[in-house]
């Protein structure tokens, strides 16, 4: 039997060749629970491993945007209980250079970034605790993980050094710290701060490594941690190079007009049936704004449908429906209420340039082709739920490659796997000893294919 021709969207222009429309997004939506971005995170991969230790030990995973804690039974390992919540430095800076920057401009900087992630820190491990029906003191083990400015704010270490060149981070990490040095209240606990590659490629990249078994591969994997603070790394065994792109919080939902993060009331996907937007909401109900996922479909769809052209403007001689005027400048409507602005567009674009542009620099950087990569493995709330259709056809992700695996919070499982194994914290800094960062900033290659890649 023939199958059915896939619209692409052209149909939103009144332009669809197609005798039936159906989804755009090939995805099982209905049959799944779509819950909170930030739960979300907690999906993926997740270590199997045996253990001869006993009571309960933390990981923690502390994101640009998102902390995530995670309780295990050690006996077991099994994860019994998560909590999640957005980062509250957040308020202070919304990415690793503001907050840097933050630091160096207030002479109390550092303290309140410090305080804010540690009483963050420790509300999340009470409710854990809490909800498991132990005590924190119940804790004997935690291992943490996050980029390089992340662990520099939760111990309490300067990170201006990082703002400013030859940007060397005061520490790399790879120690074991009292949580009451960190001021953490986990009376029985050390911690474990994982080991970091440079100033910006820090211990979660580290961490997602150990997690995804890329340095075990003789293939050529690539690795991509896709947020804020975009990382990418590329190698296999005998090499890793990496590197990170300030994508910026377009992925996360910031900065956008309606944008919001992955929680209840968040548009996280868009599909076209029947020559109509069709949008799917987080836990139902009417929409209240677009999270990452959401505005990278929406946008797929109109540059589908001609409404937004190559260079990413919105072109209002096609005379869409879904033109609006929003403030004198034209907007596109995806649902009631809910619409992405000319400079929405703009932020995604630069977004994906970024991260576009920083896996080709890396793969030039190991003579390579982007074909020759076997594997790609894309880890983060965002890279975890992103429709791949869309973020080829915005230019995110290449359409070369191969192999893509979903791996979710990849960081979070490697702090996972460390909790029971000691062999990993070597496996950790091994991954270190290996990695050698390629600097983007004054890379005349990145420029030029970053200014490529804003295409559409």
């Amino acid at each position: 039997m023939e199958k059915e021709p896939v619209c692409r969207g052209e149909c939103l222009f009144g332009k669809c060749p197609h005798k039936r429309c159906i989804k755009f997004a090939q995805r099982n939506a209905e049959a799944k629970d779509l819950r909170a971005e930030m739960e979300i995170l907690t999906e993926g991969i997740m270590p199997v491993l045996k253990t001869g230790r006993h009571g309960f030990g933390i990981a923690v995973d502390i994101g640009t945007t998102t902390v995530v804690v995670y309780l295990y039974r050690l006996d077991e390992a099994k994860c019994v209980c998560v909590k999640s919540r957005i980062n509250a430095q957040a308020s202070l800076g919304l990415d690793v250079i503001s907050r840097i920057k933050f630091c160096a401009d207030h002479e109390d900087g550092l303290q309140k970034m410090n305080r804010a992630i540690v009483r963050e820190l420790d509300s999340l491990i009470g409710e854990a605790a809490e909800e498991t029906g132990i005590k924190t003191s119940d804790v004997s083990e935690c291992v943490i993980t996050g980029n390089t400015t992340m662990l520099h704010l939760l111990a309490g270490l300067s990170p201006v050094s990082m703002g400013t060149l030859p940007f060397e981070p005061a520490s790399k990490f790879g120690i074991s710290i009292s949580a009451k040095e960190i001021g953490l209240d986990l009376p029985g606990a050390d911690c474990y701060l994982t080991p970091c590659m440079s100033a910006f490629v820090g211990g979660d990249i580290t961490s997602a490594l150990l997690a995804t078994g890329f340095v075990h591969s003789d293939d050529i994997c690539l690795l991509m941690d896709i947020g804020t603070n975009g990382e990418v790394a590329i190698g296999n065994s005998d090499f890793i190079l990496s590197t990170s792109t300030a994508a910026g919080p377009a992925f996360e939902g910031a900065q956008i007009s309606c944008g919001m993060a992955g929680v209840k009331g968040a548009v996280n996907s868009v599909d076209v049936l029947q020559g109509k937007l069709q949008v799917h909401v987080i836990g139902g109900g009417a929409p209240q704004g677009l999270c990452g996922s959401g505005l990278l479909d929406a946008v797929a769809l109109m540059c589908n449908a001609g409404v937004i052209d190559e260079t990413g403007r919105i072109a209002e001689e096609t005379k869409s429906r879904y033109i609006i005027e929003k403030e004198g400048e034209p907007a596109l409507l995806i649902a009631e209420n809910v619409f992405i602005t000319q400079k929405d567009i703009r932020e995604l674009q630069t977004a994906k340039a970024a991260i576009a542009a920083g896996v080709l620099s890396l793969v030039k950087e190991a003579d390579l082709e982007v074909g020759d990569i076997k594997r790609v493995y894309l880890a983060g709330g965002f890279g975890n739920y992103m429709n791949q259709q869309s973020a080829m056809r915005i230019g995110l992700l290449s359409k070369d490659f191969r192999e893509i695996i979903s791996v979710g919070n990849a960081a979070g499982a490697g702090a996972g796997m460390a909790l029971f194994d000691d062999e990993c914290e070597k496996d950790m800094k091994h991954i270190c000893s290996l990695g050698k960062h390629v600097e983007l900033g004054s890379n005349p290659y990145f420029m030029e294919k970053y200014v490529e890649c804003m295409y559409f």
